[in-house]
């Protein structure tokens, strides 16, 4: 019977009211068809830089950005950043973009007088750090010989310093404060330490050294408030989580970081991360964009997070163009076109279904204890519900992990068998549970359950046992043992103990996929558990205690991998960044990346790090990534948080809220004000036992993919055939309800009765006096893991149920958007040029109101060719007719079923096109009928042709000529530019008028339209006739006050630094920057000998010893249209053609003034002799040799060939206004030098080749020892 019940319920479909067609059913209400983007992503096209090589690979830029042109500027770029960088590639058009315009801004003060910053948030495998490196050389080229380089580990530090040598740029890295400690003397900092960059990591930045803070000691290296270097906050998303307000709720490095901006307001800051903003209240550190303070829309941050958190993710979408748009940052990522991404569901076998209802039946037993303990004990204090819920909820994630460890291992033994190499994204490692069991090395411990090992030491930790004194009782009292309390705790134990769980899935993982030796672990934990011979579970350190080896582990890990010797990388969140493991053209391991992602984080900005090891540059096949997940609702829980974050990141970084990644999580999005208002009224509807499902809700679609038996109480009710009583029904619902209400109270959300336990307040209904909790969306989806699988998945579905029914609500009433939409149109034209609706008195930044007409109507043959490509096999599209005539006329339509949404259609009409608004089959059954093509042409052309400039209404309509219901021809207006400033006025008004408007234009979105010669215009739809009203609402609220008063330095330290001296150094800062108008700074001149000093390559043995090519000088120089001036060499009798000769003269000069020597490199191909003679102390007469004793750097000597007693002539120059001085030397054959067999024999009995010895020779002129050296550097 059971069955018979649920097997009718599934066929019912329950008639859900609908809101009445628009007027007259002929798109009276529709405005400009509006549809969804589908190009998320636009391919590339760098307009602002016309020299240099194209970025390799193919970049992509969201569509709504690519829209925005960034602003012209004429920063000469062009005098610091040499030839051959440009010309090679070396900084791709794409990077000097990035550095042209982050330059060009810091130019810029704020009106507060801090200057301005730059963003640069390009994805992964972009370059950032070489845009970085260009930023740097530029302002070291100019002067400014100090600059901070953040980041998030010492590791990165090679980076940085690789970025910088690709560059040619040979500046001295400073390797973290310690360096600085270990170079200070009595006299002060080493002079070499004094400038160039200091690389440190934002943990450093927070300790303290000897009672003194790191930051005090940065910023005296840095010279205080006066310091004009850069600032680079690398992988800046490690600074959020700032309170404002609650500095004690802040993290240190978030703290710190707002500190030494507000402590040097001139210095130039560039925030760089490729997920800088995964989620709005994580901005407080981004104070030199200008988006809050003085002279800004938001007086402070507080107020611009209130904003965005009210006005949702549109306005966030048009405040990352607008960034743009100012030239504020840039947002270019690889594109995802190459990758392919799929989900992969792992359905709980019974076994393991068995296991997750049993720990979830320990739990709930282990809650009910702790109840009891702590009356038992006298304990009174709730603290230990929060680590009870903490640790139930990193329990079940980690459970749910393990389970998914079969179809995983399955899957990459799938991929290896094709020939593709396996990554596996984790977050976690559980290593916290063999530090728990503080095993040794060798100990033969078995596969350790990080499960087990959680639950058992929260129970041994939490569980209370003796008893607390009451408040009237001495605090010195005894607190005896409770046996009731040692007994259960005990009780629990054993039951721990006996439970059948799953062994740490990183240690199966690796076993399964073949052990160490096949796959390469990057993570951060010191040891793990292998099989030996016989299968036996043995812990081991993953490296030598006491060493190194640790430090550099992942990275050697990495280069396995990379080289092919390992063909399964597992990798953690200790290793997502920094670190590359895709398909690169320039290693051995170029096999296609199976990406599988079997533990999404809570962080949005970690899972695209983690996605970014994969998928960079130079690859050569795209990654194929898959996300695992089970089918337990409770696990939704996970992909909402990435997805909700995701969303946030993509409006406010990218422009779009789909444009965060390559894979759209959009529909996991539940935590949103619509998800939060369904929760509401699901709760309400359990709490009351509703005989009543929420308005939209079937009781067939809650119980959808539930097994009968688990819903056979609440099928029960039900007839088994025939029509379904609303008695039946009604029981039925009440029987879900009652079920329903044991798991909200399972889950201790307290709804509907008091409990020491719970999160909300007593009471049968939700009422305003309940707490946000009831809301809470994240609460529940938490909370929701530690249900049985069955009643999990029956909750949850009815949850995403009221949600999809509050969504459709939405969108018929206008209200519910999913990203930047395109205005389409057969025909759009712009009626006049851009108006400048309004000019902010204090930026001079503009709105301009763009009116355009388009023409919406879709032709018959259009028609046709719409449902050709878009009906599918077995759907019901089509062309329909109204059942009643309208106006006296028969109208028409094209009804599309829409994909992956069964029942919903998709309507097009002749006069209006693509409707804003879908339509469900029974409403669409009720007012049309289905016909054929042959009926429905001539009435679909009639219609057309008459709507061309006419409305619906016909010749007796009222309004005249300007109506425009159902007009095939109407206009739009857009306002672009600055809209973000005036946002809230726009709002108000739109608020105030809503009852005119049309459901379309009730909300304000964000669109894109493309005009003639592919232009695009993006913007914000509003009503025109409202335009009058937002410009006297500006006109009457702004200001007369002077700019000097309105404008004032936020110069405030943050709270509780507990630093003086940071203090008088911030009220310094705050003076130098004192309030005033936005002001352009001049740009400073080429430091000729900072430049060449930042070009100049430290001494090596390779270039120590170079050998020196005279080929093509005289062409070379002749091309260059030297200007030659004589240079005398001191005379030296029997030198070879490779000596290097330091004392030299110039013609004209007082022969006792000798010129500190140069190194001048011939190469004949590269031309790369970029030195300048330096006035130097005269040098005595016998130094001839000291430019081969070591003591002198190798950009103070000259490379200079002499044969005989002949002087050599080297000509000198000027060039592109950088003053290298360029030698090219004339070489004379002479007699070359012979080595003898005994230095030829000591070489070859160190197992060189009889050759390369006597090359060595010549070149060192005999001297056996730096001979080797030079073979053994590989010359």
């Amino acid at each position: 019977m059971t069955q018979n019940n649920y097997e009718a319920l599934q066929n019912l479909k329950a008639k859900v009211p609908h809101e009445a067609d628009d007027v007259t059913g002929v798109g009276g209400d529709e405005s400009v068809s509006e549809a969804l983007s589908k190009n998320v992503f636009s391919s590339y096209v760098c307009t602002s830089v016309k020299i240099g090589v194209p970025h390799p690979g193919h970049i992509a830029e969201p569509t709504s950005l690519s829209a925005i042109a960034l602003p012209a500027t004429s920063y000469p770029l062009w005098d610091s950043i040499p030839a051959n960088v440009v010309d090679s590639g070396k900084l791709s058009q794409l990077q000097l973009e990035g550095v042209l315009y982050a330059c060009t801004k810091h130019q810029q003060f704020l009106p507060g007088g801090d200057r301005a910053g730059f963003f640069i948030g390009d994805g992964a495998g972009v370059g950032k750090g070489r845009q970085i490196a260009g930023i740097i050389l530029d302002n070291f080229a100019r002067g400014r010989r100090r600059h901070i380089w953040m980041s998030t580990s010492s590791d990165l530090h090679h980076d940085a310093e690789r970025d910088l040598r690709s560059l040619n740029c040979y500046l001295n890295i400073i390797n973290n404060c310690q360096t600085l400690d270990k170079e200070t003397r009595a006299t002060g900092l080493a002079r070499d330490m004094q400038e160039g960059v200091l690389f440190m990591t934002y943990t450093t930045l927070i300790s303290q050294m000897k009672g003194k803070g790191r930051l005090q000691q940065v910023i005296e290296w840095c010279g205080g408030p006066s310091f004009d270097g850069c600032i680079v906050f690398d992988e800046c998303h490690k600074a959020k989580n700032f309170v404002p307000g609650k500095e004690a709720q802040s993290t240190k490095v978030a703290s710190c970081v707002l500190q030494i901006q507000q402590i040097l307001p001139r210095a130039r800051v560039v925030y760089c991360s490729a997920t800088g903003v995964s989620e709005v209240g994580n901005m407080a550190y981004m104070t030199r964009l200008g988006l809050w303070g003085s002279g800004s829309a938001f007086p402070d941050f507080e107020a611009f997070l209130d904003s965005m958190k009210k006005r949702g993710v549109s306005f966030m979408e048009m405040l990352a163009m607008e960034l743009k748009a100012e030239g504020n940052y840039v947002a270019r990522g690889l594109s995802f076109r190459q990758a392919e991404f799929m989900e992969l569901q792992c359905n709980l076998i019974a076994q393991q279904q068995a296991v997750y209802d049993a720990s979830v039946d320990l739990w709930q037993s282990l809650r009910h204890g702790l109840a009891a303990a702590l009356v038992h004990t006298n304990t009174t204090s709730r603290e230990l519900w929060k680590p009870f819920w903490s640790a139930q909820q990193r329990f079940f994630k980690l459970l749910c992990v393990s389970l998914k460890v079969p179809i995983v291992a399955a899957e990459a033994k799938a991929a290896l068998a094709a020939g593709q190499a396996v990554v596996i994204g984790l977050q976690s490692t559980g290593e916290a549970a063999a530090d728990a069991m503080q095993l040794e090395p060798g100990q033969m411990c078995g596969f350790v359950s990080t499960t087990r090992e959680l639950l058992s030491r929260f129970v041994t930790q939490h569980f209370p046992v003796r008893y607390e004194p009451g408040p009237n009782e001495p605090a010195d009292a005894d607190r005896p043992e409770v046996p009731e309390c040692i007994a259960a705790r005990d009780s629990l134990l054993q039951r721990i103990s006996a439970l059948d769980l799953p062994a740490n899935f990183l240690d199966e993982l690796v076993h399964q996929l073949g052990g160490p030796g096949a796959v390469a672990e990057m993570t951060g934990r010191r040891g793990r558990v292998v099989a030996d011979a016989r299968g036996r579970g043995i812990y081991e350190l993953r490296a030598k205690p006491d060493s190194t080896e640790m430090d550099s582990l992942n990275v050697s890990e990495t280069a396995a991998f990379m080289r092919g010797e390992k063909f399964v990388a597992i990798v953690s969140d200790a290793a997502s960044t920094g670190i590359s493991l895709h398909a690169s053209a320039a290693v051995v391991n170029q096999r296609r990346r199976v990406h599988l992602t079997i533990e999404l984080p809570w962080s949005a900005d970690k899972a695209i790090q983690q996605l970014g090891r994969s998928h960079r540059s130079n690859q050569v096949t795209g990654p194929i990534y898959k996300l695992v997940a089970t089918n337990l609702g409770g696990e939704k829980r996970f992909a909402a948080a990435v997805a909700r974050r995701l969303q946030s990141l993509g409006a406010l970084t990218r422009g779009d809220r789909r444009a965060a990644s390559g894979i759209d999580l959009s529909e996991s999005n539940f935590d949103s004000p619509l998800g939060r208002k369904s929760l509401r009224r699901m709760y309400d509807c359990i709490i009351q036992c509703s005989p009543l499902l929420p308005s939209g809700v079937t009781l067939a679609e809650v119980l959808e993919g539930s097994s009968a038996n688990d819903v056979k109480d609440i099928v029960a009710s039900l007839p088994d055939s025939g029509t379904i009583s609303a008695a039946a029904m009604i029981a039925a619902v009440e029987t879900l309800h009652d079920q329903l209400r044991d798991c909200v109270d399972l889950m201790g959300i307290g709804l509907g009765a008091s409990r020491a336990d719970t999160v909300a307040e007593e009471g049968t209904a939700i009422t305003k006096d309940q707490p946000k909790d009831i809301g809470d969306v994240r609460r529940f989806l938490n909370r929701l893991l530690g249900l049985p699988v069955a009643r999990q998945n029956l909750l949850f579905s009815y949850f995403a149920c009221t949600l999809t029914a509050e969504i459709r609500a939405a969108k018929a009433d206008g209200r519910y958007f999913e990203g930047v939409s395109d205005l389409s149109g057969s025909n759009v034209t712009e009626i006049l040029k851009p108006k400048t609706l309004w000019v902010d008195p204090y930026n001079g930044l503009k709105t301009h109101q763009n009116d355009i007409i388009f023409d919406r109507g879709m032709s018959f043959a259009a028609a046709c060719q719409k449902l050709e490509h878009e009906k599918g096999a077995d759907d019901s599209s089509g062309f329909r007719r109204s059942r009643r005539p309208i106006f006296g006329k028969t109208m028409f339509l094209l009804a599309l079923q829409k994909v992956g949404t069964p029942g919903v259609f998709s309507i097009c009409r002749p006069n209006t096109g693509t409707s804003f608004f879908d339509m469900e089959v029974d409403e669409l059954s009720a007012k049309y009928q289905a016909v054929s093509i042959e009926e429905v042409e001539e009435g679909w052309k009639d219609v057309y042709e008459r709507s061309l400039t006419s409305c619906m209404h016909g010749p007796a309509c009222q309004q005249g000529p300007s109506c425009q219901v159902g007009r095939r021809l109407t206009q739009v207006t857009i306002l672009s530019g600055s809209v973000v400033r005036i946002w809230g006025t726009l709002e108000n008004i739109l608020e105030r008028n809503e009852g005119s408007l049309s459901k379309s234009d009730r909300t304000m979105r964000v669109v894109r339209v493309e005009l003639e010669a592919g232009k695009h215009l993006v913007g914000v739809r509003y009503p025109a006739h409202l335009l009058h009203l937002v410009v006297a609402t500006l006109s009457s609220i702004q200001t007369l006050m002077p700019p000097q008063q309105q404008l004032k330095h936020a110069g405030n330290v943050t709270a509780g630094s507990g630093s003086s001296a940071l203090q008088e150094q911030a009220l310094k800062a705050a003076a130098m920057g004192a309030g005033g108008a936005l002001r352009t700074e001049p740009v400073s001149p080429i430091d000729k000998k900072s430049l060449m000093k930042a070009l100049r390559p430290p001494p090596t043995v390779l270039n120590f010893f170079k050998p020196i090519s005279g080929g093509g000088v005289k062409q070379a120089a002749q091309k260059r249209q030297v200007l030659p001036v004589a240079v005398h060499v001191q005379k030296k009798p029997k030198l070879s053609p490779q000596t290097t000769v330091d004392l030299v003269t110039v013609s004209g000069r007082p022969a006792s003034v000798s010129v500190e020597p140069i190194q001048v490199d011939l190469d004949d191909h590269q031309d790369k002799a970029q030195c300048s003679q330096q006035a130097g102390s005269a040098m005595p007469s016998n130094s001839s040799t000291a430019g081969m004793n070591g003591n002198h750097s190798v950009d103070s000597m000259i490379a200079s060939s002499v044969s005989g007693t002949e002087a050599e002539t080297i000509q000198r120059t000027e060039s592109d206004g950088l003053k290298p001085a360029t030698a090219y030397v004339r070489r004379y054959k002479g007699v070359p030098y012979a080595p003898d067999a005994g230095s030829v024999g000591f070489l070859t009995n160190m197992g060189f080749s009889q050759d390369q010895a006597v090359r060595a020779l010549k070149v060192t002129q005999g001297n056996i020892e730096r001979a080797a050296n030079w073979l053994l550097s590989g010359m």
